[in-house]
């Protein structure tokens, strides 16, 4: 009716849309990602597009891309690559950013992280 407000905060994404949304992110996740990008995969503009997928998330798209970033860093810190090397290709901007954002959510550095990781497979070959 007229002078009331829209109470709704967004329609939420379907499933097939989501999924590729988030597919299109892991292949894009080494290079940066504009909202505007994930909007215009969506054919919606950028502020119906953020609001639909918080609603369908429960996390800004900034913030979901980061987490994926995170969990690709988290899955190439066993191996030998550099930290620098774990920032760019989970596609952080630099290494700074990558151990900001790692402490932030983790708790610890990455570094330190790796350490852990190291003693422990080391202390699981010596038990084998």
């Amino acid at each position: 009716m007229k002078g009331e407000k829209n109470t709704t905060s967004g329609s939420e994404l379907s499933k097939p849309l989501l999924k590729r949304l988030t597919d299109y992110m892991w292949g894009k996740l080494h290079s940066p990602i504009y909202v505007e990008d994930l909007a215009s995969e969506s054919n919606m503009s950028t502020f119906h597009f953020a609001r639909s997928f918080k609603k369908t998330t429960g996390h800004s798209p900034h913030k979901y891309l980061t987490t994926m970033r995170l969990e690709k860093a988290l899955t190439l810190m066993p191996t030998n690559v550099t930290l620098a090397e774990v920032a760019s290709e989970s596609g952080f901007s630099d290494q700074a950013h990558f151990t900001r954002v790692f402490k932030k959510r983790m708790g610890t550095t990455p570094a330190a992280y790796r350490r852990k990781l190291k003693k422990e497979a080391a202390t699981r070959a010596k038990q084998a």
